[in-house]
């Protein structure tokens, strides 16, 4: 069985498409070129799931099989073409019994260049108002923690340096089995191997009830001193409205310890802008907490109501204001960037080249995942470099 596979949405989205793909067959590069055809689908804001709808009617013409995978047949199944096979998220593990061909996706792993994603679990414990996601991934199902072992010794096994580990919620993970995130990390440092962890996103309110734990095993060298924590908002009263369990300085709590014990942190948050309630008032604190915080990775969001959701009908700020507030944290955390990066120059890093980049480049990572671009390097190799230059994203560097 030949498979052509589009995946979109986050890192566990990808990785989940790209598993279920590979357990239906080999892979090829064109939909012509296919017996089937899969694509991983995401419905975060209504223009990316009109984009799907598209894309799905896009490939229905090749003629072949189409499997729609991920958040839009899990949340919003009754809005899909007829003719499609849906394969919810919580289906995953015996997405191959509904397909009718294949193995369970849940004994592949999905790899580029030398970095393994590993899905930890599905769903999280949250109920914001606005996320239709939550919907779609449901309450946390956590993934037994011997399966995930065997993956990344399996994915280490094949070369394989970087092990991102994913999930709606990673700080939720084992909530529901008796474990948590911190044990999991603990068992996976334990591998004799030379390799590095990323965890990914961790909501603020599932952070909190582990905190001294997880500070403890991101101590370990092979975990990367990364943290993606999502504030969405530096008002009080928004995070309020958006049910999101935790306050403006419960957050600051979080990075303040973090960074307390793991000085050289990089922190990656995310910000919706033009929520119900939104005013000038409110984005001017949000402005202050991340003024405070100053992270290098900031995600903007333009608030987009979703059909199932509380705040659907919500009334919204003005259009010109969001694009306002947009363009003003846009141009904040870009100065912060300059701020942070100038102070790297003729800094010296030990880097982990496990991807290639972009135009023949590659991307070494530090210790803390600040990306560093190389014209030569060896990929799964420790390089050490000398940071000669920047971009408001990223460091240059050369070998010394």
């Amino acid at each position: 069985m030949k498979v052509y596979y589009e995946p979109y949405g986050c890192s566990q989205n990808i990785a989940e498409t790209g598993m279920l793909a590979s357990s239906l067959g080999e892979i090829v590069e064109e939909p012509e070129d296919a017996d089937i055809i899969v694509i991983g689908t995401c419905i975060v804001i209504e223009h990316t799931e009109h984009r799907m709808l598209r894309r799905i009617e896009e490939l229905k013409r090749y003629g072949k099989k189409v499997v729609v995978y991920g958040c839009l047949p899990s949340a919003r199944r009754e809005v899909l073409p007829e003719g499609v096979i849906p394969v919810r998220t919580w289906e995953l593990p015996r997405a191959h019994e509904i397909i009718g061909t294949g193995d369970s996706p849940m004994n592949h792993i999905y790899t580029m260049d030398r970095v393994a994603t590993v899905p930890i679990a599905n769903g999280c414990l949250g109920s914001c108002t606005y996320c239709i996601t939550r919907l779609a991934r449901g309450h946390v199902r956590s993934f037994d923690p011997g399966w995930i072992k065997t993956a990344v010794k399996k994915a280490l096994s094949q070369g394989m340096k970087e092990i991102r580990l994913s999930s709606q919620d990673t700080a939720a993970y084992g909530r529901d089995i008796g474990i948590n995130l911190a044990v999991l990390l603990d068992n996976l440092t334990s591998l004799d191997y030379e390799f590095r962890i990323r965890v990914g996103m961790m909501e603020p309110m599932e952070t909190l009830e582990i905190l001294d734990p997880l500070i403890s095993s991101y101590t370990s060298p092979k975990v990367y001193k990364f943290l993606h924590l999502p504030v969405q908002s530096g008002d009080d009263y928004i995070l309020k409205r958006m049910n999101r369990g935790y306050t403006a300085d419960d957050f600051l709590e979080i990075i303040h310890e973090f960074k307390t014990k793991i000085p050289d942190l990089l922190l990656s948050t995310d910000i919706i802008v033009g929520f119900p309630g939104e005013t000038d008032e409110s984005i001017e604190r949000t402005k202050e907490l991340i003024m405070k915080v100053k992270p290098e990775i900031l995600n903007i969001t333009r608030f987009s109501p979703r059909p199932k959701t509380p705040a659907y009908r919500w009334k919204r700020p003005s259009t010109n204001n969001v694009k306002r507030w947009s363009r003003e944290l846009s141009e904040l955390h870009f100065s912060i960037l300059r701020e942070i990066n100038r102070k790297y120059l003729g800094k010296r890093f030990t880097v982990l080249v496990a991807q290639k980049g972009k135009r023949g480049n590659y991307v070494g990572r530090t210790d803390a995942y600040r990306p560093v671009i190389l014209k030569t390097a060896r990929l799964g190799e420790f390089h050490e470099v000398v940071v000669t230059g920047y971009r408001d994203t990223y460091l240059i560097g050369e070998n010394p």
